[in-house]
């Protein structure tokens, strides 16, 4: 069945969706080039949640910075709709129901699409981004959504398709599967619009009724919030207006309490410390951490870090490079808000936070900004600038690859990171290789390599009796070292009470300066060890001539 549309205004007929969700989009074609053998053409799909029919006459869809409106044209219970520029319906017949629309245009890099009814009240909205596809299957694949059950999440329940046409219009998504969103929202940060003006920005679509509600904010010292207004339709961030401004050099503690996300879980209580932001002087803000050469469907990252007291706004500060003059270049901003970086916070910039967070598994991802696109970083050589909101050089990282620790021989996905971060980024003695059990990369919290505060060499193990028996107390043995130095590489070795070798936990594994390498009991063979006391040695050396032989004793025991 094909539909078309002109500018006929017609009387509504038929029957409304009376709740949000029960008219939703599932599947997103903004990039259909190449095609694998769907119509080479933009469309999304529309699916009936509710169990009553819904008359589309005079619903309006909203996308990039236009609209348009829908024909009178009904889409049943549980029933699909594939809506796409009135030019192409014939193309999409065979797929199933199609809408023909005057205007439609859909935005490859990412846009929001809003569906309202007759009475301008939004159904269903969603801001779709490029970071959703796959890696590797955005060209010419549809976004779809994985559980339509819970329509109003975003992130993590859209994918590339899975069909073979890489699209799956009219029909259940290839991708379908139960995703319950059981997690309730956090509270990640704030930005000043100015001293009365406070913005909250959440992790995921609030429910509205709940996040404006005047008794869901507090703010101490006697800040008295005089309203509260919810930026529609990500429901993402908040708005709070004060009565009287935020004093300077004052810290405030606000207090969020019983708020829910779109599906309905609560966020009990959070809180935020806030201040008045102020101008960063040089130095305040330094590079802490650079990953230049990124593992296969990795993405660069640097991470900057705020040495001082202040609450420091980022609006229109920059990543930048030089170009083959030495001049400074690529100028990429930021933030194009009131970004606010805490004191002596950690702050990664990249481009995919997902997947910085899926490499590096201590990754902390509310630490983890998106930019639109970062300066070139090659993988030999290069310079990483920071530059402030009036574009004065911050900082200065000319990076290379033979700064990495001589004995790594595979350096994609191993981060250069600070010692000290109060020792300027032109001392390139002061720059090392991330640790091994840190995953090589340290994004978004301290370095694996920060100068120890003592010069002894220590090796202790915990507990001293360990039970490998999987009931979840005692289960491990940490051996825990804490080192003089950085640049360590370690072998560890396991052996029984009769000095036979059982296993070797590590060899030549970097360590950070406060390390820690877990044994599980079981031997090279993977099998569980018998009971009885067991020394572990730890030969440690690096590239300036430096030794240690470390040995230490555990128990294996058992409970039965």
């Amino acid at each position: 069945m094909i539909y078309t549309f002109s500018f006929i205004f017609l009387a509504f007929t038929g029957t409304i969706a009376q709740t949000a969700n029960d008219l939703i989009i599932t599947e997103i074609m903004a990039d259909p080039t190449p095609t694998k053998g769907l119509p080479e053409k933009e469309y999304i799909e529309l699916y009936n949640h509710s169990e009553k029919s819904i008359n589309l006459n005079q619903f309006v869809l909203f996308y990039n910075t236009t609209s348009v409106r829908f024909p009178n044209v009904s889409i049943q219970p549980k029933e699909y709709l594939i809506v796409t520029h009135r030019n192409n319906t014939a193309e999409f017949q065979a797929y199933g129901n199609v809408v023909g629309l005057n205007n439609f245009s859909l935005n490859n890099a990412g846009s929001t699409l809003i569906i309202k009814d007759s009475r301008n009240t939004t159904l269903f909205s969603v801001t779709y981004t490029d970071k959703w596809y796959t890696p590797n299957k955005n060209q010419g694949y549809a976004l779809e959504m994985i559980d339509t059950d819970f329509a109003c999440v975003e992130t993590g329940n859209w994918v590339s398709s899975e069909a073979a046409l890489q699209g799956t219009p009219g029909k259940e998504n290839s991708v379908k599967a139960s995703q319950p969103d059981l997690t309730p929202p956090t509270l990640l940060r704030y930005e000043l619009e100015n001293a009365s003006t406070i913005k909250l920005i959440f992790s995921e679509k609030l429910d509205s009724l709940s996040a404006i509600s005047n008794i869901a904010y507090l703010l101490d010292k006697s800040l008295i919030i005089q309203k509260i207004s919810i930026e529609s339709p990500q429901n993402q961030l908040l708005t709070l207006t004060l009565a009287s401004p935020l004093q300077d050099n004052t810290l405030y503690t606000l207090t969020a309490k019983n708020i829910a996300d779109c599906s309905g879980n609560v966020l009990k209580e959070a809180q935020l410390t806030i201040g008045n932001t102020k101008p960063a002087d040089s130095s305040d803000v330094v590079i802490n951490e650079i990953l230049f050469h990124p593992r296969s469907g990795g993405e660069d990252f640097v991470e900057i870090y705020n040495r001082s007291d202040k609450f420091i706004s980022l609006k229109d500060w920059a990543l930048a490079n030089v170009d083959a003059a030495g001049t400074i270049a690529n100028n990429r901003t930021i933030s194009n808000t009131n970004f606010i970086l805490p004191p002596k916070q950690f702050l990664v910039l990249s481009r995919n936070a997902t997947i910085i967070k899926n490499q590096y598994f201590k990754a902390v991802g509310e630490n983890i900004l998106e930019m639109a696109s970062l300066p070139s970083f090659p993988n030999e050589k290069g310079t990483v600038m920071l530059l402030d909101a009036h574009k004065r050089l911050f900082d200065r990282f000319d990076y290379a690859e033979d700064l990495h620790h001589a004995l790594i021989d595979d350096k994609a996905g191993v981060s250069l990171e600070k010692t000290d971060y109060n020792i300027p980024s032109s001392q390139l003695g002061n720059w090392h290789s991330a640790a091994a059990s840190e995953g090589y990369a340290t994004p978004g919290y301290s370095n694996s390599q920060v100068i120890p505060l003592s010069t002894k060499v220590s090796f202790t193990i915990e507990p001293e009796i360990f039970t490998p028996d999987s009931d979840g107390i005692d289960d491990l043995a940490q051996l825990n070292f804490k080192l003089d130095t950085h640049g360590y590489l370690a072998n560890v070795y396991i052996f029984d009470s009769n000095g036979r070798m059982l296993k070797q936990l590590a060899q030549n594994q970097l360590l950070g300066t406060n390390d820690i390498i877990i044994w599980d009991g079981k031997s090279g063979n993977n099998d569980i060890v018998a009971v009885g006391y067991y020394i572990i040695l730890a030969e440690l050396f690096n590239t300036s001539g430096q030794k240690h032989e470390l040995k230490g004793k555990v128990v294996v025991g058992s409970k039965y």
